[in-house]
Formats: C-alpha cells, structure tokens, sequence
C-alpha cells in the first residue's frame, strides 16, 4: 500500500518477545507508510517479582533507531517507586505507558508519578477498560475496574499540564472516555485494540456529541504484520463515517505530533 499521509505515528505499541521483531517492525512500518511508532514493553515481560518491566529492549531499540521509535517507559503504580520516572527520563525516554495499578490511577499514592510526568513534559499513554489475561494476573492482583477512564479525571484536573491519553477508548467504557476527555484539553484517547467495529460504532454514535476527531490518535497495540492491514482499515472507516481527511491527519499523525513535540 501506498503511503496515506504526510505523517503518519503510532501511539501505542509495544515490543513482543518474537523472532526478529526489531526487522518486522521496521520493514511493515515501512509497507504501511508509518513514520514513527512509540514503543513500551509488552506485558509478556511482566514476571515476578514485578519490579523489571521490560525498559531495557525498548531502551536499546530507540537509540538503534531514534527517528524512527520513541521510547514509552513501563511503569506500575504501586509496584515501582515513583522514582523509576526521574530514571526514564534519564535514559531519554519520551513518554510513561501506565497499566495494572494495584489500586485505582487517581489514588493519592499514585499523585507523585503524574507530578514528575507532568514536571518532565513526558506523556502518559494509560491502558483503559478491561486488561488482557496473561501469564500471572493473578498473582498480580490485577483488576479492569481499577483502570476506568474516569479515573483520568482527578489527575488531568490536579496536572493541567501532564499530557494524558487514554488507550483503546477505555474499551467498553467509551462513552465514559468521551465524556472524561471532552472535558480537559489536556487529555486525548487511542484507538489501538481489538473491538474495532465497536469503537467505530461508538464513534460514530457520539461523533459532534461527545468525542470530536481533535481527541482521536492512531495507535495499534498489535504485531507488525497488522500495520498494512488496520491503517487501511482506520483510514476507510474513518471516512465512511464523514470524518474529514483534514481530521484524519491529525488523527494518524498531526496531533500525536503536537502532543510529543516533533516538528513536521
């Protein structure tokens, strides 16, 4: 397939423990026309005793390939002191990838990490709605309801300027993340995931209502094979939907852009 738009990132993937992945991931970026992907480990990097979650595979790819991965540190809330961000930082990754906390995002123990996020300039793409099965959840103590999107709402009210996004829409919860998102500026939603007819639908549903396409960013959170397949499918329904292709390219790229600083 051809390239779609001038600039096309995605926000949300991750690094999966497969055979040449760093090769796969640069040569269908490539097929599908995407310039630049934000990288986090994957939750198959997630063992006990949860305290190493998988940075240093990103950390290597991004400086292998800085124009083309941005770095999104793993951290925990609750698992990893909140120093692990002054760290990140450090090490020169752009953004934090929050996911299972062991109690709700907006607990007050949680408030020193989106404080260094927020002083740093570093986003937070937060996982929302229901999480997926993996290898030790249960001893983990992981649980959905702890990561609903309108927990987003005390933390983007306390930290006007720590840049939030909430990944896959908070599948199901979609219109709660419409609402929540709707009402900060500083606030934005990925559309990475599976459920993808469902989170068109809702789109569609609450399109001028209560989502506009200014919240919207692409992202894919699946293996690299699938970035010819889903930028077609975004991009098409999308515009069978009425979204305009001037509000398509903020959605594959030009707000992502804002929201990272890169010049385009």
């Amino acid at each position: 397939m051809g390239k779609l738009y001038k600039l096309v990132i995605d926000i949300h993937n991750h690094v999966f423990r497969q055979p040449n992945f760093e090769e796969r991931l640069l040569k269908y970026m490539d097929e599908a026309g995407v310039d630049i992907v934000c990288l986090s480990p994957s939750l198959d990097y997630f063992e006990p005793p949860f305290k190493d979650p998988g940075n240093k595979v990103v950390e290597e790819l991004m400086k292998k390939h800085p124009d083309r991965i941005i770095g999104f540190g793993a951290v925990y809330p609750g698992r990893i002191p909140p120093e692990v961000i002054d760290e990140l930082h450090e090490k020169e990754f752009r953004g934090i990838k929050m996911t299972i906390p062991t109690k709700p995002y907006d607990a007050d123990e949680f408030m020193p990490y989106y404080e260094k996020a927020e002083d740093y300039d570093m986003p937070i793409l937060f996982h929302t709605g229901i999480v997926t099965r993996f290898k030790y959840d249960g001893l983990a103590d992981v649980s959905s309801d702890r990561m609903r999107p309108v927990l987003l709402d005390r933390i983007a009210r306390k930290f006007p300027k720590l840049k939030i996004i909430a990944a896959h829409i908070g599948d199901p919860w979609y219109l709660e993340a419409f609402m929540t998102s709707q009402k900060h500026p500083n606030m934005w939603m990925d559309i990475s995931g599976l459920a993808r007819i469902a989170k068109v639908n809702a789109i569609k549903t609450y399109l001028g209502i209560r989502v506009t396409p200014d919240k919207l960013l692409f992202g894919l959170d699946e293996p690299p094979e699938e970035y010819p397949r889903l930028v077609w499918f975004w991009d098409t329904a999308l515009r069978e939907i009425g979204i305009s292709e001037e509000d398509r390219r903020k959605i594959f790229g030009e707000t992502a852009a804002k929201i990272l600083g890169i010049k385009y």
